[in-house]
């Protein structure tokens, strides 16, 4: 739902979402299923967790703070390892706080996932940023990360305007040239 009847560039949020699912065929960012996992010992069964960066960058929202909750409950009652893999760029602007509150709400999901002694891996995939790096895409028991992938709160331009004031020589003379990413984290 559009609270806020929030629009950028002209566009509405609902414009957004409608142009997202004809775009991916989805009507949220997160998709989940079951997956058998090849092993040594035959096939480890997970519950699967993937973020679609071309729906609305793969954003954190209402929908996708329900079905990734949804999937943790559901991997702690059937006793199932969970991975998420996380590519986005945060939680969703176009629903102000109550995508903030989907980085809570997942979190007490994992915790809950966590206190059964059930394992959680995320997946971090370029980009990882804003909230979901923020809660639970780090409260993983482990976190691989593909090679050179950003990950990181926010994103360098974010950085250079607020930290910085857009002076390009401050920023670089605090942030390495592999800041942000994969190895450097």
């Amino acid at each position: 739902e559009d609270h806020l009847e929030f629009a950028f560039g002209g566009r509405s949020y609902k414009a957004q979402l409608d142009e997202a699912v004809k775009k991916t065929k989805k009507f949220c960012a997160v998709t989940v299923d079951e997956r058998e996992l090849p092993s040594s010992a035959g096939g480890v069964k997970v519950v699967w967790c993937q973020h679609d960066f071309g729906f609305i960058g793969g954003s954190l929202g209402c929908a996708e703070g329900e079905k990734l909750c949804r999937a943790f409950e559901h991997a702690t009652r059937a006793r199932l390892p969970i991975v998420v893999a996380c590519r986005t760029g945060g939680a969703r602007m176009q629903e102000g706080t109550m995508s903030l509150m989907q980085m809570a709400k997942v979190s007490v999901a994992v915790d809950a996932h966590r206190r059964a002694a059930l394992p959680f891996v995320s997946v971090l995939e370029d980009p990882t940023y804003g909230g979901v790096s923020a809660s639970f895409a780090m409260q993983a028991d482990v976190r691989v990360a593909l090679p050179k992938a950003r990950i990181g709160f926010a994103g360098p331009d974010v950085i250079l305007n607020t930290m910085f004031a857009m002076d390009q020589d401050k920023y670089d003379a605090a942030c390495p040239a592999d800041f942000q990413s994969a190895e450097y984290c």
